[in-house]
């Protein structure tokens, strides 16, 4: 790739920590759409691929798979380091809302790697009505099987209920906490919150925020996915949850990515109409509560926003159910989606691992064998076209009789 020059040590570093459930997804398939044209502009997306960069703050912060090994993650934050530190362009931007979680030593270490150049941190927030639905709703996808009650006790009161669950939330969600942690080595002037615009906004506005906080021109960006991690509905959700609590903990992390995250889940997402999951009215008092102190406390420490800070106070759901109003008939239909879904890629996966049939041997003896297994698939392919087509089911009636009278 080639870019504009520039002095090294006037590049900025953008770093985009997340929040989770922020619009992440679709800014990054954002950024990795645009990786080309973003680099005629200067600007550096690093790595070869969308991966490259979790890689990198696995390797940071000692993140492995459970239960396997992965050797491409060992040396992966160096290596993105190395090529930042190359770039001749106006800036970098990385975005892994995994850094989310990072320990004032890995922020340190983070920071300093890019040193003489000028890092920033970008926050985008989502409000924590639709963040705590939206979050449930992917852990369920990363194996957890939590009722929604119990995980939303756990998140007003991370002593009551898994700490896996409410501890876990807040480490990811408390933005406060999370800009405090990245203050300690970044200038406060450098710290950039991204607001998401309220539920019923054009993508393309989140997309116009985050390019003004780190500099980009939004006709340089090619829209991407906004669907890359829509959530599924009440009984898709429920049924990731009986799947998880059925399996137990007999999968390893990256059988369970395989076969579930990126297998079953999809296929419950691309289900048509799903029902649309809210936060119920019951849990929307301690919500709204929690979500002014959080604003309040931004507005005193003014950090450089991008949006309105009232964007993060949550609204009163309209439209959607209760994450936990499945209907039995609903369950059994998303139930027989995902059933047959993995029955379709396991067929697929069997029929490709086998290989192709050995070619049967050349020979005059092997003729009348393959004649009768052409008119055998010709008699297969009839009796499979009456069930699509009137007339082919007319003459094999009309058949059938004849040779019934004969």
């Amino acid at each position: 790739m080639t870019s504009p020059q520039a002095d090294s040590d006037d590049a900025d570093v953008y770093l985009h920590i997340g929040l989770p459930k922020s619009g992440t997804s679709y800014l990054q398939s954002t950024l990795w759409e645009s990786q080309r044209q973003l680099a005629d502009k200067g600007v550096l997306v690093p790595g070869d691929r969308r991966v490259s960069q979790h890689r990198a703050a696995w390797d940071l912060m000692g993140r492995r798979p459970r239960g396997a090994d992965q050797p491409r993650v060992v040396g992966a934050w160096p290596a993105l380091v190395d090529e930042v530190l190359a770039w001749r362009g106006t800036s970098a931007l990385i975005s892994e809302e995994f850094l989310a979680f990072a320990r004032p030593g890995q922020v340190r270490k983070a920071v300093r790697a890019f040193a003489p150049r000028r890092v920033h941190v970008v926050v985008t927030v989502r409000d924590l009505a639709r963040v705590l639905v939206g979050d449930w709703q992917q852990q369920m996808g990363k194996g957890h099987a939590w009722s929604w009650e119990e995980y939303a006790a756990a998140i007003r009161d991370p002593e009551d209920g898994p700490a896996s669950a409410g501890v876990a939330f807040w480490l990811r969600q408390d933005v406060v906490r999370v800009i405090d942690t990245w203050e300690a080595e970044v200038p406060h002037e450098r710290v950039h919150v991204v607001t998401v615009p309220p539920a019923g906004s054009p993508p393309e506005l989140l997309l116009e925020r985050f390019a003004a906080a780190t500099g980009l021109d939004p006709a340089w960006l090619t829209r991407g996915d906004y669907r890359s991690n829509v959530s599924v509905g009440v009984a898709e959700a429920e049924v990731l949850r009986r799947l998880n609590a059925s399996l137990g903990d007999r999968l390893n992390e990256r059988q369970y990515t395989r076969v579930v995250a990126t297998g079953v889940r999809p296929a419950l997402q691309d289900r048509p109409h799903p029902l649309r999951m809210t936060l119920p009215e019951d849990h929307f008092g301690w919500v709204s509560k929690r979500s002014i102190a959080m604003v309040d406390e931004l507005r005193r420490r003014d950090p450089h926003v991008l949006g309105d800070l009232d964007d993060l106070l949550p609204r009163p759901s309209v439209g959607g159910v209760r994450p936990d109003a499945v209907q039995p008939d609903e369950l059994a239909e998303a139930a027989m989606a995902a059933l047959s879904t993995v029955v379709e890629q396991y067929a697929d996966f069997w029929w490709k691992a086998r290989g192709k049939n050995p070619k049967a041997a050349s020979g005059h003896r092997n003729l009348p064998s393959s004649a009768r297994a052409t008119v055998g698939r010709v008699r297969l392919g009839a009796v499979r076209l009456m069930d699509r087509n009137r007339l082919a089911r007319r003459v094999a009636i009309k058949y059938l009789s004849r040779s019934s009278r004969s």
